[in-house]
């Protein structure tokens, strides 16, 4: 009987470990423990069983695995009947990551308003920050700035009391200077993501340090400092993370023009369009066709504009339809194409 006190004592607690680590994105520690409570799996319960399959859902999440991901929360379902409250919880909380990195917004909401059924039934500060942390995310891609803003806030409260959690709250940190980015509150947003940035460089994430320079370089962008912004973007690069290396190459290329380094944003163009047709990435095709025009072929900018612009229109691509709508309304009203400029500021109030 005591050995089997001890052994169940002893899952738990490492299940406990593997939650942390994977929920404070310590990937090669989450692997190891994975391999050990893998190996354990014969001495579950089914309570545990489900939890462990669920665990391991957000293990494959957080290793930018969705297939495997889906087939631990197909194992979890097995024994729905078994679940309780907290189990329901997390497992709407998988659901809606995995809806979230497919860019299914409005669907990974929804899984979150599920699993907040029974936040009431959760004690831990990391658990509570995250769920609020997930609903920030999706709220600022469904452009919903206010509840972002209210939901990044409620989760910087319940980490910021816990210096372990400072992962967590410096992720916060680093949604909460998009939204300031996004209300023109520049000054916040710049003190939120330098917070961040170096939170992520005392913890050494080489992942966030990337994301952190490249958000601070967008932000840069946006407050029309180009020279600035080459600097973050330029360590952005040095991470090598494929998911955004395309954004990094534009953007890049954009500053370069911007500041007169004209051979180095040739240079930088020319790889990106490469990489987009390598990858038949048509969208990102015409983002770099569309920029080329706009500094090095300018007797066919508007028609290539208005090409591409329709191209996003009919992906429902509504941000790069405002973004680019809105640079080619200011492009006819400076040229006195009233009628011209009506039509695409119509179209970047989309």
């Amino acid at each position: 009987m005591g050995e089997n006190i001890f052994n169940h004592t002893d899952i738990v607690d490492r299940l406990d470990n593997w939650s942390i680590n994977i929920r404070l994105d310590k990937r090669d520690t989450a692997a190891s423990i994975h391999q050990d409570v893998k190996n354990m799996i014969a001495d579950y319960d089914i309570s545990t069983l489900i939890t462990y399959f669920l665990l391991e859902s957000r293990f494959y999440l957080m290793n930018k695995d969705p297939v495997h991901a889906a087939m631990s929360l197909a194992d979890a379902k097995k024994y729905t009947d078994h679940f309780h409250d907290i189990h329901l919880h997390h497992l709407h909380i998988a659901e809606g990551i995995i809806f979230y990195d497919e860019n299914r917004f409005q669907e990974a909401l929804n899984c979150f308003e599920k699993a907040e059924r029974y936040l009431d039934q959760l004690e831990d500060p990391a658990e509570i920050g995250e769920f609020h942390l997930r609903k920030a995310m999706t709220y600022f891609y469904l452009d919903i700035t206010s509840l972002s803003v209210l939901h990044g806030e409620r989760a910087a409260e319940a980490f910021r009391p816990h210096k372990t959690l400072e992962f967590l709250l410096a992720r916060t940190e680093m949604m909460q200077g998009l939204n300031f980015a996004d209300l023109h509150k520049y000054d916040r947003a710049e003190a939120c993501l330098q917070r961040a940035l170096t939170s992520f460089k005392r913890l050494e994430n080489h992942n966030f340090i990337t994301s952190s320079n490249l958000n601070l370089g967008v932000l840069y962008v946006k407050r029309n400092l180009p020279a600035v912004a080459i600097h973050y973007l330029e360590e952005a690069l040095k991470g090598n993370q494929e998911r955004i290396h395309l954004k990094i190459l534009y953007l890049l290329a954009d500053c370069y023009w911007k500041t007169n380094q004209t051979s180095k944003a040739l240079k930088t163009y020319t790889e990106g369009f490469s990489i987009s047709t390598k990858k038949d990435d048509t969208a990102k095709k015409w983002e770099f066709a569309m920029l080329h025009k706009k500094y090095e072929d300018k007797l066919n900018f508007e028609s290539v504009w208005q090409e591409g612009i329709d191209y996003f229109t009919k992906i429902n691509d509504n941000y790069n339809v405002r973004r680019f709508s809105k640079e080619l309304a200011e492009y006819y009203t400076e040229s006195n194409q009233y009628e011209l400029a009506s039509r695409y500021y119509a179209l970047a109030l989309l």
